[in-house]
């Protein structure tokens, strides 16, 4: 799998700046027509990196339509068995700081954070998927392992990915699947029995 995740991350990086910000926004308007995100008051969000699926624009969406916004918040305080949390942002107040792997976070306590499985809707960052909504991420398992705590629901998980993205291959038994996955040419659900992509 690594060697599938550093060609699709190839890729992702061989997209102009100017082609990244123009899938970004038809991402975002696939999105706004999704069902989950019209009627959610709350989500999940991340703040992206430079090679991903720009999500500024959606934090600022987000924000002007008054849903509740929570960020990613790795957990390296021992304190809860969540290896990661997320914090409310609130744009032009929340203060974010770059967590260890050069990611924006809440720089909040991680006391004030809550449990991914508290979200109705969750959109999360991905090198790549498959037909059937399964995701690549960077490899450190941070949403699988968030997510796969017992004992609690899961959100609607959407992932948000270029088309370039996309790829065969079969998913570790430990990976969470995603609901849907929306990239610029639209919304990709996950094949249930006698359902069809859309």
């Amino acid at each position: 799998m690594s060697d599938l995740r550093k060609q699709l991350r190839g890729k992702r990086q061989k997209l102009s700046s100017e082609d990244r910000q123009k899938k970004s926004l038809r991402i975002l308007t696939h999105l706004t027509r999704y069902l989950p995100f019209v009627r959610g008051h709350s989500l999940g969000l991340y703040a992206s990196t430079p090679e991903e699926v720009d999500t500024a624009p959606l934090l600022s969406l987000a924000h002007g339509m008054e849903k509740a916004i929570y960020l990613p918040v790795v957990n390296q305080s021992g304190f809860r068995k969540d290896p990661m949390l997320f914090a409310r942002y609130l744009p032009d107040v929340t203060r974010l700081k770059q967590n260890r792997f050069g990611i924006l976070e809440p720089d909040v306590p991680i006391g004030e954070c809550i449990r991914a499985a508290e979200l109705p809707l969750l959109c999360i960052p991905m090198v790549g998927f498959n037909q059937t909504c399964d995701r690549i991420g960077m490899g450190a398992g941070y949403y699988d392992r968030s997510l796969a705590i017992r004992g609690f629901r899961k959100p609607h998980l959407v992932g948000l990915a270029f088309v370039c993205q996309k790829a065969n291959f079969e998913p570790a038994t430990h990976d969470v699947p995603m609901n849907a996955v929306i990239t610029e040419e639209g919304v990709l659900l996950r094949v249930k029995s006698g359902q069809r992509l859309r």
